[in-house]
């Protein structure tokens, strides 16, 4: 987005469409939210502020230095570079719009907001920026309109709310929501309330909106602390990628590892929801939320994925082309227990749950250990009875049955959660 701004010139102000998607996003997906504060005028206004902003590839010794003019590649450029260089942030000051600029005119805080931000005006008028010597533009005071927009953004209610309930989703759960909370209402939900808790710590913080006060307030919060806040959150796919491998990975004195990767993990976290890291299409981010992980297709991709995990090694290659995961559970449960506990399923399941459900109670998971011990005593038809202690912990049948129960255990609700 940032090699748009400095491109294209579609109108005599210097500003063009990606300015104003550029504004566009910067309100709607980063300060305010949707239709919170401000119209369409404000955005084609703002859109003027970041005119000039651009990127270039540089030496490396002037990478932190914008005002470069000497590039090793111009981004106006059309043509396609594989120089060496670093992309770094660029302000071409003869592309600025140094005129006058008036941003939310005439625009007060709604009543909503309440004590101290209802009622107040938020215009912001930024200055004519001279920048002219001898007719040319070549002053480097107009980069400063962009760093006034964000600066006076971030001292907004809207900003701060926004802000606020994303951190909320993020740390308690998902059921919070922007743009709606009436916080003079006397009956407050406990999810308004902590938001406008944080909002008022953003308020009076030194700095104003130091987010180390807005986290204390979300840490300390009745939300974040009760136990009916855990468990509250869907692991991303990389989350569960990574929590898999993680709960089945003991490495010993040599480096023998459990559980292993060779990190190819753009496959499998394509399947489980588009998650290319590094690589969204869109500029908001990955979701928060659990409907953006959650449907039949992408947990049935998270069940192949623990089937690849779990699957004798010389077999993975077969069930999951192109993937580098592996797992030896016999391995960590012998590394784990004493010898004369290898063959007590009651131990096995127990061992397998405090790794996999680390800090859980007891008693949430006598169902689990139920199921699971059930699955260790029953042959592969899911029908007919066969002792685990009978299989005798070398042979093949024990090596699979015990694949088997992880990989059951991997699958339960409660693994999918945070």
């Amino acid at each position: 987005m940032m090699s748009d701004l400095g491109t294209a010139r579609g109108r005599g102000d210097g500003c063009n469409i990606a300015h104003e998607n550029y504004a566009r996003e910067v309100l709607e997906l980063f300060t305010s939210g949707v239709d919170n504060g401000y119209d369409q005028n404000d955005i084609t206004i703002m859109s003027r502020a970041w005119t000039g902003w651009t990127i270039n590839l540089v030496d490396p010794a002037n990478a932190a230095n914008p005002f470069i003019t000497n590039y090793v590649f111009n981004a106006s450029s059309t043509v396609v570079s594989n120089l060496p260089g670093i992309w770094s942030f660029s302000y071409m000051a003869s592309n600025h719009n140094n005129s006058a600029k008036t941003i939310f005119p005439s625009k007060f805080v709604p009543a909503r907001f309440g004590f101290p931000w209802a009622g107040t005006a938020y215009q912001l008028v930024l200055p004519i920026r001279s920048s002219l010597n001898g007719g040319v533009n070549v002053g480097t005071n107009g980069m400063a309109d962009g760093y006034d927009v964000i600066a006076h953004l971030a001292k907004q209610p809207f900003a701060m709310e926004f802000i606020s309930v994303k951190l909320c989703r993020l740390f308690v759960h998902d059921d919070f929501v922007h743009g709606v909370y009436d916080y003079t209402s006397p009956n407050l939900s406990p999810e308004a309330k902590l938001v406008h808790d944080c909002m008022l710590a953003w308020e009076n913080a030194t700095p104003k909106g130091n987010l180390r006060t807005v986290m204390r307030t979300i840490f300390n919060s009745d939300l974040f602390r009760s136990h009916g806040a855990a468990a509250q959150k869907v692991k991303t796919p990389l989350e569960f990628m990574a929590s898999t491998i993680r709960a089945l990975r003991s490495v010993d004195a040599n480096g023998f590892a459990t559980a292993d990767t060779d990190g190819n993990f753009a496959t499998a976290l394509n399947r489980m929801g588009s998650m290319l890291l590094f690589d969204r299409a869109e500029p908001n981010g990955y979701p928060e939320t659990a409907p953006g992980w959650v449907s039949a297709g992408t947990l049935a991709e998270r069940l192949r994925f623990v089937q690849s995990v779990l699957m004798s090694s010389n077999l993975t290659q077969s069930i999951d082309p192109g993937t580098g995961f592996m797992s030896d559970p016999v391995r960590l449960l012998k590394r784990k227990l004493p010898s004369n506990q290898w063959d007590v399923a009651s131990n096995v399941v127990d061992l397998f749950l405090f790794y996999l459900y680390p800090g859980e109670g007891r008693a949430n998971l006598e169902v689990y250990k139920t199921v699971a011990m059930n699955f260790l005593n029953t042959a592969d038809d899911g029908v007919t009875s066969s002792a685990f202690s009978g299989l005798g912990n070398t042979s093949g049948n024990y090596d699979s049955r015990v694949r088997g129960m992880v990989a059951m255990l991997l699958t339960l609700p409660r693994f999918q959660e945070q």
